[in-house]
This record gives C-alpha cells, sequence and structure tokens, in this order.
C-alpha cells in the first residue's frame, strides 16, 4: 500500500499546454470539429500524468510524513450545451490505498481504501476559444468531495462518511490533436486550510493537476 493521506506537496499546478493559442470569448462557428465532438458527452480517462498533493497536519498542527501521492485512475466527463456553455458533468480521481503509520494518528497503522476525489456538482463555465476552433479553455467552480473507507486488519471494509472539501476554483483546457482526440487539462491550487477533521487531521493547500484523454479504441 502507498501512504497518500499524508501527502507532500505539489503545491502549484502545471501551466497549460494550450498558451501558444490566442482565445477568445466570441463563441466559434459551426465548423468546429471540438464542439461537434462537445455536442454529445465526451468521457475521458485519467492518464498516468495527473497528479494530486495536499499537506495534512495532526491534531496538535505538525505536518504529517510526505509521501509522494498517485493517481490510480478515473474519469471525466465533458459535454457542450447548446448555449455554448462547458459543463464538466464528472469528475472522478482515484487514488491508491493509504497507510497511515503508527504514531502518527494512532499507535496502530490505520489502512484506508477506496480513496477518491469526485466533483459534488458539475462545472459549468463559458469557454473562450481558439481561433481555429480546436481548443478552448474555461475556469469555474465546484463542490469537491472525498469518498474513502477503513480497510481492518482483517481485510473487512467500512465505509467513511462522505467528506465536503469545500468549493473549489477548477481551470479546464480541452484540445483536439490531429487525429481528432479529445483531451483535457482539469486544475486546481488552493493554499491555505481546505478540511479539518476535528481531532484528527486538517488537509491544506490542495493542488490538483489531471490529464485526460479519449481512450483508444481498435
Amino acid at each position: 500500500m502507498s501512504r497518500i493521506l499524508t501527502l507532500p506537496l505539489l503545491l502549484t499546478a502545471p501551466a497549460l499546454a494550450l498558451t501558444a493559442c490566442t482565445f477568445d470569448d466570441g463563441g466559434v462557428g459551426d465548423e468546429s470539429a471540438l464542439r461537434d465532438q462537445l455536442e454529445s458527452r465526451v468521457f475521458l480517462e485519467l492518464a498516468p500524468s495527473s497528479t494530486v498533493g495536499v499537506v495534512a497536519y495532526d491534531a496538535d498542527g505538525n505536518p504529517l510524513p510526505y509521501v509522494e501521492p498517485k493517481v490510480a485512475g478515473g474519469e471525466a466527463v465533458l459535454r457542450m450545451t447548446d448555449d455554448g456553455w462547458l459543463l464538466l458533468e464528472d469528475l472522478e480521481i482515484r487514488l491508491d490505498d493509504v497507510t497511515i503509520p503508527a504514531g502518527a494518528l494512532s499507535t496502530e497503522p490505520i489502512y484506508v481504501t477506496d480513496v477518491e476525489l469526485r466533483l459534488g456538482t458539475q462545472l459549468a463555465a463559458q469557454p473562450f476559444w481558439a481561433g481555429d476552433g480546436r481548443a478552448l479553455w474555461a475556469a469555474g467552480d465546484a463542490d469537491l468531495l472525498l469518498d474513502w473507507s477503513w480497510l481492518t486488519p482483517d481485510g473487512d471494509v467500512y465505509p467513511l462518511a462522505i467528506q465536503r472539501l469545500g468549493e473549489v476554483d477548477f481551470t479546464v483546457a480541452v484540445s483536439l490533436d490531429e487525429h481528432d482526440t479529445v483531451s483535457a487539462e482539469v486544475s486546481s491550487a488552493m493554499n491555505g486550510e481546505l478540511h479539518r477533521l476535528d481531532g484528527l487531521v486538517t488537509f491544506a493547500d490542495l493542488a490538483i493537476a489531471v490529464d485526460a484523454v479519449q481512450p483508444h479504441i481498435d
């Protein structure tokens, strides 16, 4: 098991790959190949390059040991409304299992499984389009939830209460490559305290940078 609740941190999200494009908010014509694809839901798989970071503190304010977080998978679902708004309908970021070592929060190790970050509300934003209609950029906010379960030493799994981490600002960049494959970058950086479990642990300095791409179908 990887220890990813006691996370290190990546405090800034990477720059968007679309900075070479010129964007405007004037919309895009019906000839846009990207808009054509987004008229229906586009399901994207998270790539191995995706990262999540957060700093964790114990009840006394001591930083918990830094450990490299690892994204185990997930998906993003995008769609364009008839009136031109970009919707990030779903974002699920599955993380590896967590081991909180003995002495950090308890005299015994604590094992956490089924760890997932996901949207509690969809993100809706007015996009800025590249001049050629093959890329867009948007920003908006959505609730972020944490799902997790307790794994006992005997292997039993008990779901824990869903944690609402708060309303988080996201940026979304979507583009088409030369093969008309849709890809997206979803990122967020939130400094300061994010969420507190009184008497247990506090999370702060969240950084999310996920890459998502249409799965290849032979």
